[in-house]
């Protein structure tokens, strides 16, 4: 009981950090001189469509899962997957490491940063930092996050919680490319075959060591 305890409390310490690090640069995105009203951020969960809905139903399952998960974390034997010590651990090193990573990422965004799923006219595509190998760092950060977060926890609804997200975030990767093509055509579609989604192609990594 002791031990899951700990186990609890590092990954309370690091899910805070990393949404602490998150929202920070997501308010620095924002622009203080034209501020989003209420009604343009439904129209742009409007136009986003099923995933968008579905990410905010599945923020507060995540935080009452974890609420449970924290307040007792074998409170249900059958909810404790039998996963190794050292692997426990490892999920806390990849949880950590996601935490530069999303520093990285958002300090490459800059203002360019956006929680929907939405182009505008001053948009630009981004080619710099982890954006030269991956299209969707951001979400390669997260799945790093999740990873760690099944290893660490061992708690099977947060395991099962983590899965469930893989299809959605493929589906929203699927609508924001096709937004992305419909903004600037065959520049994004040269950028893409360039590219991984989540993870560098390998291919493109092999011919620029040669």
């Amino acid at each position: 009981m002791a031990e899951e305890l700990f186990f609890a409390a590092l990954f309370v310490v690091s899910f805070v950090s990393f949404w602490i690090v998150r929202g920070y640069y997501v308010r620095r995105s924002r622009d203080p001189n034209a501020p989003r009203t209420r009604e343009e951020r439904r129209e742009a969960m409007r136009k986003e469509g099923w995933t968008g809905y579905v990410l905010v139903l599945l923020t507060p399952l995540e935080i009452i899962l974890i609420i449970l998960y924290v307040w007792n974390p074998s409170w249900i034997p059958w909810t404790v997957l039998p996963i190794p010590e050292n692997l426990r651990w490892l999920g806390f090193v990849l949880i950590l490491l996601s935490i530069p990573m999303a520093v990285w990422v958002h300090r490459t965004l800059g203002t360019h940063y956006s929680y929907a799923l939405e182009t505008e006219e001053a948009q630009k595509i981004v080619t710099a930092g982890p954006y030269s190998r991956v299209r969707h760092p951001l979400y390669s950060v997260h799945n790093l996050f999740n990873l760690g977060m099944i290893f660490l926890t061992a708690n099977l609804p947060l395991t099962v919680f983590a899965l469930l997200g893989v299809p959605l975030v493929y589906a929203r990767i699927k609508r924001e490319e096709v937004m992305m093509i419909e903004q600037f055509g065959k520049d994004y579609e040269d950028y893409m075959q360039q590219t991984g989604r989540i993870f560098p192609k390998l291919s493109e990594m092999m011919s620029k060591k040669k």
